[in-house]
């Protein structure tokens, strides 16, 4: 919903004034532990930083951390409990809450009350540049560039398609979103345009890397003549992931399974235990969590998952056409409406149809190149280098 713009947008250019140039630059990366996608995009930023000049020290610090401990509490268990036990009163919140500008005087000097800890954090750091990858960071570093407590560069770094009412402040100097259309959303309701870059979201190096996808093959023991389904089946929850699974033994192409089960150990026995009962022209493989899943996601044909931000640009960047299964309501859906939208993955109607959905991709090769060559085109692998980049003044194309 877009809402009359403010009158004037206020950013940190007076603050940057005061700033040394031509010095190495202290970053600090706020992120916040509800859901894992900002912590990623807090991670990518800060591993893409290890490997730039022109920084002195780099502290990733997640803000839920230094937050009262129930309202931490509250804020993090919350969020997990409505997208995993309601959902749709998760996506009812988020619609309703989704006005631009509206009850953020109250919200701020709430967060600022109950992340004291976090304010006298920052001041302690005094870092040059602040980055973060969750509105609840960036709603406090705007805090306290308004009440002069900090002087540094604020950047914002969206990590979902749709900039949602709670991303906005009113103190920046930049906001990095993922798509034009995303930076056309901002103009609208006065954001200026010299503070967007259109950057993509961050995700690790790792995928910006060349790999070679036969000799991963042969490192993890894969068939070369098979096909490779990669299911992260750790992102589903218990019931769900169990009977995507089920549905897929029903598939009709012959392939390889791959079932990442992350840490929940109960999920990876029962996987195991249900592979005992595949067919036999579909060979199965269930894992923990793994820290490679840039090699997994390199040497698969066909992903099935849940479309948050930080998944679908490593897929993205994989080449890697999605299946999206059970999207969250809200910025998941809004997610998931845009990869369909560009031909980039398929959806099926029910868990029930999961298995039709797979063949017909896995029996049109000609289909899946097309969709691969598609994700090649809108893929920013490098968007963590990116916005450093412009932070740090250096001039590169946004790749």
């Amino acid at each position: 919903m877009i809402n009359n713009p403010p009158q004037q947008q206020s950013t940190t250019t007076d603050a940057i004034s005061s700033i040394p140039e031509n010095r190495p630059s202290k970053i600090v990366i706020l992120s916040a532990s509800s859901g894992s996608g900002h912590t990623r995009a807090g991670e990518a930023l800060e591993a893409a930083a290890a490997n730039m000049p022109g920084i002195a020290s780099v502290r990733h610090i997640d803000v839920l951390e230094y937050a009262a401990p129930l309202f931490g509490a509250l804020y993090s268990d919350l969020y997990k409990q409505l997208v995993s036990k309601t959902p749709s009163l998760w996506g009812w919140w988020y619609d309703k809450s989704d006005t631009p500008w509206k009850g953020e005087n109250f919200r701020v000097a709430m967060e600022s009350f109950q992340m004291k800890p976090l304010i006298e954090c920052l001041q302690a750091e005094d870092p040059d540049i602040t980055i973060c990858t969750h509105f609840l960071a960036s709603d406090i570093v705007s805090h306290m560039l308004q009440k002069e407590q900090l002087v540094t560069r604020h950047a914002v770094v969206v990590t979902d398609l749709h900039v949602h009412a709670l991303w906005l402040c009113h103190q920046f100097e930049r906001y990095f979103v993922p798509t034009d259309e995303s930076a056309y959303y901002l103009r609208q309701i006065g954001i200026p345009d010299d503070r967007i870059a259109v950057t993509g979201i961050p995700i690790h190096p790792m995928f910006s890397q060349p790999m070679d996808r036969e000799a991963l093959r042969k490192k993890y023991e894969i068939d070369l003549s098979l096909p490779v389904v990669l299911l992260s089946a750790g992102t589903f929850g218990m019931e769900s992931s169990i009977e995507a699974v089920r549905a897929l033994m029903h598939m009709q192409q012959p392939a390889q399974i791959v079932a990442l089960c992350g840490r929940n150990e109960d999920l990876l026995k029962e996987v195991v235990l249900m592979a005992e009962e595949m067919p036999a022209h579909l060979k199965f493989r269930a894992l923990p969590y793994t820290p490679d899943m840039h090699e997994w996601m390199a040497i698969s044909d066909l992903f099935i998952g849940k479309p948050g931000g930080l998944t679908f640009s490593e897929a993205m960047a994989s080449a890697l056409p999605m299946i999206l299964l059970n999207p969250i309501p809200g910025q998941e859906e809004i997610n998931a409406s845009s990869m369909l939208e560009q031909g980039v993955a398929v959806s099926p109607t029910d868990v029930v149809t999961l298995p039709y959905k797979a063949d017909l991709l896995l029996g049109d090769p000609q289909h899946l190149a097309g969709m691969r060559d598609r994700l090649k085109q809108l893929a920013r692998p490098r968007a963590a280098y990116t916005i450093l980049d412009t932070l740090l003044g250096i001039q590169s194309e946004i790749t």
